[in-house]
This record gives C-alpha cells, sequence and structure tokens, in this order.
C-alpha cells in the first residue's frame, strides 16, 4: 500500500507552476489571470474562493474576484460572465456553486466562454474531454489523476473501478483514465456488488 502525502504533492505541483509563471513574467509575457464569480455570501463557497484566491498569489498568478449579491437576478450575472468573456485581461472565469435557486446553473454554465472555463463544465470542454481532445477539466477529478500518476507513471492497462457517475467527478475521472488506457467501470447506487466490484480493481 502506498500512502501519499497530498499536501505536499500540492506544494511540489504549486512550486513548478510558480516557477512556470516567473518565466512567462522574465520574458515579458502576459501572466494567467483568473476572475472568480460569487453570488451570495454562502460561507462554504466564500471559504473555497478565498482559497482559489490565495493559490492564485502563491504561484503568481493575477486574480478577481467578483462578488455579487444574493438578490443579483440572472440576467445582471449573465451580463457580467459575458463583460469576463470580452475582457482580454482575464483568461480563466469561475462561477463558484451553488447558485442561488432564481438563477438557471446551466445558463451560466453555457454563457462562460468555452476557452476561459477553468471548471471545466461547459458542454464543449465535456465532449472534448469525452472524444479524447484537449480540454478544460474538472478540479476534483484532475486532482486525483495526478496523485495517480505520484504511484505509478504508467497506468496503461489497469483496471480502475469509479464509484460515482456524477458529471462533476465521476464521469470526467472515468475519461481522464481512458485516457491513460484504464480499463473502467464505472459504479453507482444501483450497482449490484461493489464490493466484489471493487476487489477486482487494481484502482479504486
Amino acid at each position: 500500500m502506498t500512502i501519499l502525502d497530498g499536501k505536499k504533492v500540492s506544494n511540489d505541483i504549486k512550486n513548478e507552476i510558480a516557477a512556470e509563471v516567473k518565466k512567462m513574467k522574465d520574458a515579458g509575457e502576459k501572466v494567467p489571470h483568473l476572475a472568480a464569480v460569487i453570488v451570495g455570501d454562502d460561507g462554504a463557497s466564500l471559504t473555497y474562493v478565498g482559497s482559489k484566491v490565495r493559490s492564485c498569489e502563491r504561484v503568481g498568478f493575477e486574480s478577481t474576484m467578483v462578488r455579487m449579491s444574493h438578490t443579483t437576478s440572472e440576467l445582471e450575472l449573465l451580463d457580467k460572465i459575458k463583460e469576463l468573456n470580452t475582457n482580454d485581461k482575464v483568461s480563466g472565469i469561475l462561477v463558484q456553486l451553488p447558485l442561488p435557486k432564481h438563477i438557471n446553473k446551466r445558463k451560466v454554465i453555457e454563457t462562460i466562454d468555452y476557452k476561459k472555463d477553468v471548471d471545466g463544465f461547459h458542454p464543449m470542454n465535456v465532449g472534448n474531454l469525452s472524444s479524447g481532445y484537449d480540454s478544460s477539466v474538472p478540479c476534483t477529478p484532475l486532482g486525483c489523476s495526478l496523485l495517480l500518476k505520484q504511484v505509478d507513471k504508467n497506468l496503461n492497462g489497469k483496471h480502475a473501478v469509479v464509484i460515482g457517475r456524477s458529471n462533476l467527478n465521476g464521469k470526467p475521472m472515468t475519461q481522464l483514465l481512458l485516457k491513460e488506457n484504464c480499463t473502467v467501470t464505472i459504479t453507482h447506487s444501483r450497482t449490484k456488488d461493489l464490493k466484489i466490484e471493487c476487489l477486482r480493481a487494481d484502482i479504486i
């Protein structure tokens, strides 16, 4: 059994990114700029977005937190996203979920320019990932993939069992494993015998 130190891996990756950003700055190139949009005052969301902003500072990215009231209308939010889409200084857009109930999440996701969609939720990015093309990838599956590579850089032929089929985690994780030439079994709440499936797996 291999025990991974996720915090160490995270710091190593951040150090690598910081070194790349320094090279960009030294060469006079534009550095990545994240715009994080948060609607309302949900404590967990504020903490999560704050962590992302601090991570940007840590690696040398520029960042902007756009805070909007919980009474913000759907149209106001969509207009703000369109404004960020056309802002050449912004290279990545993140709209923190969940959104207030009166705002259609799907409309919001589809309004973000897919080239600036850092969460990988836009249908264009979902389609590119499932087709094996370059795309933005949701952060949790990508993080899991990077951790797996710390154990074995060659996952070719491994049997992986993914528990869950959500659009945010299970499905994109499956696509990343397929890109590594794994044989993938997707399990979920209707799977008849989860234990047997897991016992067959090289990776869970």
